[in-house]
């Protein structure tokens, strides 16, 4: 029998859970690895969850439509990406606040779409900075003044993010790995994937070890890579550190679901890419090689043999051609040992 969609909006969700075997072989890992490859979503990233949920529930409780609403939000990209293909798909205008330094190819995937690209004056940008989170408040209210009958998605603070993830990706998981999950990681970003997905499978299974990934602090302050805007890690701060956590916390954010915190440089995050694209043909984004290679580390770990490992892999690579994330660079990455 045929099939044809109605709409992509159809076609978010259920994307593959893959084992990483040739990988594991040449690494002598002794636990297994399989990554949740979310680039597989139609409009590209683990982001489309949210944006299809944020949408969808508005239009439930009957706070948005399509010949009247407006649709707004500050985000440094994938966000941006999915609300903008979502938005165009169901007939909203979708106006987005954007941060400096996003790569060519988000920015030319938001003009695609037709999003309305609002530029952030980068002393608007030094406060978020300064003050964290809260700033952005400000922010979108400014873009809200400027939008009639606009709407704010609200990623950082919004409950329906967490509920994308709470109500799809964690059972999509379980069922995929028929339960038998050990290690859960993923990144902050806005809070929700981690909050969602760690809070599903610990009702399901309270030993499921949940790891948040975050860059080193180093990288972030000081660019280590020739070629790649800020060491990689353009516009992602660490959350927590021995003090707790920090102003750069999204109100998403569940730590009460989190186990442990892991800092990862750039370096690493590199060659867990490369390793990846080199014995499995995959190709994926920063954050989701800083998962990868967290996953790396603790797979190698003797305590874990045997064990079930599940890095959330964000996007892919083509994403950020642009700043050369193919490129390998031995002066670097030939320091990196991960055991």
């Amino acid at each position: 029998m045929g099939k044809i969609y109605n709409s992509i909006t159809e076609l978010v969700g259920h994307t593959p859970l893959v084992e990483f075997k040739r990988l594991e072989e040449a690494l002598g890992l002794k636990g297994r690895i399989a990554g949740k490859l979310e680039y597989f979503n139609p409009a590209g990233s683990h982001k489309d969850r949210i944006a299809l949920e944020i949408i969808e529930q508005a239009e439930a409780r009957g706070e948005i439509s399509p010949d009247k609403t407006t649709l707004v939000e500050f985000t440094s990209g994938n966000t941006g990406i999915a609300l903008a293909s979502f938005a165009a798909a169901k007939g909203y205008p979708f106006r987005i606040g954007l941060q400096p330094g996003v790569s060519v190819e988000r920015l030319k995937l938001l003009e695609a779409y037709n999003a309305d690209i609002i530029p952030v004056e980068p002393d608007d940008l030094a406060e978020v900075y300064e003050k964290g989170i809260e700033a952005f408040e400000p922010i979108i209210k400014k873009f809200l003044e400027d939008t009639p009958n606009g709407y704010a998605t609200y990623q950082l603070s919004n409950p329906d993010n967490i509920k994308a993830h709470y109500d799809h990706t964690g059972p999509e998981i379980w069922d995929d790995t028929d339960g038998k999950i050990d290690i859960f990681i993923g990144g902050v970003g806005t809070g929700g994937s981690t909050h969602g997905v760690g809070k599903f499978l610990k009702e399901k299974k309270s030993d499921v070890k949940v790891i948040i990934t975050q860059p080193n602090p180093d990288d972030v302050a000081n660019p280590i890579v020739d070629g790649v805007p800020d060491g990689g890690f353009h516009g992602i701060h660490p959350v927590h550190d021995d003090n707790g956590l920090n102003a750069m916390t999204p109100d998403n954010f569940g730590p009460e679901v989190v186990d442990e915190y892991q800092d990862i440089s750039y370096a690493e995050t590199l060659k867990a890419i490369h390793l990846l694209g080199k014995y499995e043909g995959i190709f994926v984004g920063a954050s989701s090689g800083a998962s990868l290679a967290i996953a790396i580390k603790e797979a190698l770990k003797e305590e874990n043999a045997g064990k079930l490992i599940v890095p959330l892999l964000p996007d892919n690579g083509e994403r950020y051609l642009s700043e050369d994330l193919q490129r390998v660079r031995p002066e670097v990455e030939d320091k990196v040992d991960f055991k």
